[in-house]
C-alpha cells in the first residue's frame, strides 16, 4: 500500500502560502523524481518554462490571456506541488516510468487538468514530451509517451490523486 502526502500536513510543516516560480522548488522536483543528476531537474524546468513562455506569448498576441493568468501559469502554489509530488511518486512507483518521462507526464497531466483547462493555453503532447532532454529520449518515445499520457493520465488512480485530498492506492 502506497501512502501519499496531503496538503494540510505540508502546510503545517512548511508555513508557506504564496506562489513561487517552479525553479524555486528545484530541489523538491529533484527529490520527487529521484534524479541522480542535479542538472536534470534544472534542464527540465527550463525546458518547461520555455514552452510555457512561448504559449503565453502566443495567447498574448491573440489577446486570449490576462496578466493575472500569466502570473499564475508561470508560478506554482505549494498545494499544486503537493499534488505534483503525489502524481510523480505514482508515476515512478506504480507506472514504472523513468524520472524524465515521469516528470514530463506529471507536469503535463497536472497543468493540463488544472491550468490549461482554465485558460486559453494549450500544449500538444509532443510539446510536453519535448521538455525531456534529447539525449534522454528513446526511439518511439513520443509514440509511447502519447499512449501512456492518454491511458494512464485518465486512469482512476490518477484521477484520485488529482481530485482527492488524501488517498491510498493499493
Amino acid at each position: 500500500m502506497t501512502s501519499y502526502i496531503n496538503y494540510v500536513d505540508v502546510m503545517e510543516s512548511a508555513k508557506v502560502d504564496d506562489f513561487y516560480k517552479q525553479s524555486d522548488f528545484k530541489l523538491a522536483f529533484q527529490l520527487i523524481f529521484m534524479f541522480k543528476d542535479e542538472n536534470a531537474t534544472e534542464i527540465m524546468l527550463e525546458n518547461w518554462s520555455e514552452i510555457i513562455k512561448d504559449e503565453i506569448l502566443n495567447c498574448k498576441q491573440q489577446k486570449r490571456i490576462i496578466r493575472e493568468e500569466e502570473y499564475q501559469i508561470e508560478r506554482i502554489f505549494l498545494k499544486e506541488l503537493t499534488a505534483i509530488a503525489n502524481l510523480g511518486k505514482y508515476s515512478l512507483e506504480k507506472l514504472k516510468m523513468n524520472p524524465y518521462i515521469a516528470m514530463a507526464f506529471t507536469l503535463g497531466i497536472y497543468y493540463g487538468t488544472f491550468i490549461f483547462e482554465q485558460t486559453s493555453l494549450n500544449l500538444t503532447i509532443g510539446e510536453i514530451y519535448s521538455i525531456i532532454p534529447s539525449n534522454k529520449r528513446r526511439p518511439n518515445g513520443l509514440k509511447n509517451f502519447t499512449k501512456n499520457f492518454v491511458l494512464d493520465g485518465t486512469s482512476d488512480e490518477v484521477l484520485k490523486i488529482l481530485f482527492k485530498k488524501e488517498i491510498e492506492i493499493k
